[in-house]
């Protein structure tokens, strides 16, 4: 759970009645659990002075965990000036928080294991929307691109775990995820008392994600989120938006007015001109996303 105590925002967390109905669908669900090797990474991130080397070397031991990680960082998002070769080099040069972001995401990637049907559908989704906030954080110069990877893989994960509990939820998905999210949370709250967005609040404590992570989980629907968030936060609640948009314009969603009210409040939030704007949706809708 996220530490509410050492919180500056914890006014934003969601009412403990509501955690404690999405504890209760959780509980019905198949949630992963989070592997030692995260937990071990974010023990070690918050010690006073983290042992790199012991960090490095623990990620080594799993080849599988290593090959990925080095595929990423050695990938253009990453835009390293020489190949990266080894985990310990790669903690040097990016550091043990970026190092863990990666892990973490590799970590969930592999245990959201495969899925069929409306699941596999929101499963790909939310890869592809990863992948694509990823490339949007190049436009807020608050956000690295492993941090809004691993927001954009947990963003979504409350309506994968609903895929397995309702049988028609993929339907209502496919309707109304991108395009009118609010009528989603109010399905789900229908059929199962608690909605996806305090679902993944609730994960991202129990994955011992930041607090920033775990806020802009929860507040990615808000109209207008809380102006007490810093500029971490809301640029972060900024690319999830327009990541969202870049999703719809591949699906040849245009002129939503859901969508374009968030498409300018990202823009306005980090101050992205249209110019820019356009400028990079061309670039990344001719280039392919999945960086």
């Amino acid at each position: 759970m996220v530490n509410s105590a050492a919180s500056n925002h914890s006014d934003h967390y969601p009412p403990r009645s509501d955690l404690e109905a999405a504890f209760q669908v959780v509980r019905r669900a198949k949630v992963p659990q989070v592997p030692d090797i995260v937990l071990s990474l974010r023990d070690e991130l918050h010690r006073p002075d983290p042992d790199l080397i012991q960090a490095a070397d623990l990620v080594a031991r799993d080849l599988a965990m290593t090959g990925q990680v080095l595929k990423t960082i050695n990938s253009p998002l990453f835009a390293s000036r020489a190949k990266i070769s080894s985990i310990r080099q790669a903690v040097t040069l990016i550091g043990l928080r970026r190092l863990t972001n990666l892990v973490t995401a590799e970590a969930f990637s592999r245990l959201l294991g495969e899925r069929e049907g409306g699941a596999r559908l929101i499963l790909d989704f939310i890869q592809e929307q990863a992948s694509i906030a990823s490339a949007v954080a190049s436009l807020a110069s608050e956000l690295t691109p492993d941090e809004a990877y691993l927001f954009g893989l947990m963003q979504g994960v409350g309506c994968l775990i609903f895929a397995d509990l309702i049988a028609d939820y993929g339907n209502e998905w496919t309707l109304q995820a991108l395009t009118a999210p609010q009528a989603l949370m109010d399905y789900e709250r229908r059929a199962l008392g608690t909605d996806h967005v305090t679902v993944g609040f609730l994960l991202a404590g129990t994955w011992r994600l930041p607090e920033s992570v775990a806020l802009a989980i929860y507040h990615q629907h808000d109209f207008d989120p809380p102006r007490g968030f810093g500029v971490h936060l809301r640029a972060l609640i900024a690319v999830a938006r327009l990541a969202r948009v870049l999703l719809a314009l591949r699906r040849g969603i245009e002129d939503n007015p859901v969508l374009l009210d968030q498409r300018d409040w990202g823009l306005n939030e980090l101050a992205v001109t249209p110019e820019t704007w356009e400028s990079f949706v061309a670039r990344l809708l001719t280039d392919d996303p999945c960086i």
